[in-house]
């Protein structure tokens, strides 16, 4: 226990001494310390060890969260207070390395077990689960195009007909964006951007608007603006510092409000101005 905190402080050290200057000057982005507030809200319920995805149901208020690998292939749903409210057992599934989870305009949940840290799995899917989170409408088979070894992935999102994964590197060789339709039979994924972040990304989440998406990382959130629907690295808007423990998730509430949350069980809250 001991040697966990003495390694998470000197993480968040690092986190908080991270210089902007690589990604203002090089990269193009804002610093965000004058445009975003940041402030930590409540606690995630105790069942809810490892959160590392999360969706908003706007219908509803609500919010919901699985545990990272391992885990049980349950759906929590839980209030913003933090009160977890149902917990949906989804049994057509298993949780190897359940990394992030979306949902799209029909209300359709999407799960991806994506996460790839030895870069030895080949049975990589995304799971389809009906909006009532009760069944598995279909598992979608995720194919890196031709590598030497299958990248690491815990980032993505659903927008239309089509899935967007974002994929994570410790060695500072940035981020690959890949993209694949859902409804056809070529599973293959299509790489789409790549920029050359520093920090390894964990989470990704895009407005209802479409006109916005972020990726939240161990120490920093990056937002990107989408411009005539091109979804890509090719706008970037704000960067700015998040050295809160490891965090793997986050989500729009709407267009000007991101919700976050670590596996430590907590929940923050990041505004714009």
């Amino acid at each position: 226990m001991l040697k966990y905190k003495i390694l998470w402080f000197l993480f968040n050290l690092k986190a908080s001494l991270a210089s902007y200057h690589y990604d203002v000057h090089e990269l193009g982005f804002q610093k965000g310390k004058k445009h975003l507030k940041v402030e930590r809200i409540r606690h995630l319920p105790k069942q809810v060890n490892e959160s590392s995805g999360l969706v908003y149901r706007k219908q509803d208020s609500t919010l919901l969260t699985h545990n990272d690998s391992g885990g049980s292939p349950h759906i929590y749903q839980i209030d913003l207070s933090g009160k977890l409210l149902n917990t949906y057992p989804i049994s057509q599934a298993k949780n190897i390395d359940w990394e992030d989870m979306s949902a799209d305009e029909q209300g359709d949940i999407y799960v991806g077990d994506i996460g790839n840290n030895s870069h030895q799995r080949r049975d990589l899917c995304i799971y389809q689960i009906n909006k009532k989170i009760d069944a598995v409408l279909q598992r979608i088979p995720i194919y890196y195009p031709e590598k030497q070894y299958v990248p690491d992935a815990e980032a993505m999102f659903v927008v239309q007909d089509s899935i967007y994964i974002f994929t994570k590197n410790w060695d500072k060789s940035g981020t690959d964006l890949f993209v694949r339709k859902i409804g056809i039979n070529a599973d293959t994924l299509q790489l789409k951007a790549h920029i050359n972040l520093r920090t390894p990304i964990t989470g990704a989440a895009i407005n209802q608007q479409k006109n916005k998406f972020v990726l939240i990382s161990y120490g920093k959130i990056y937002y990107f603006r989408i411009i005539e629907h091109q979804i890509d690295f090719s706008n970037p808007l704000y960067c700015i510092k998040f050295p809160h423990k490891q965090t793997e998730s986050i989500a729009f509430l709407d267009e000007n409000v991101v919700i976050i949350t670590n596996e430590q069980g907590e929940i923050y809250r990041v505004r714009e101005n």
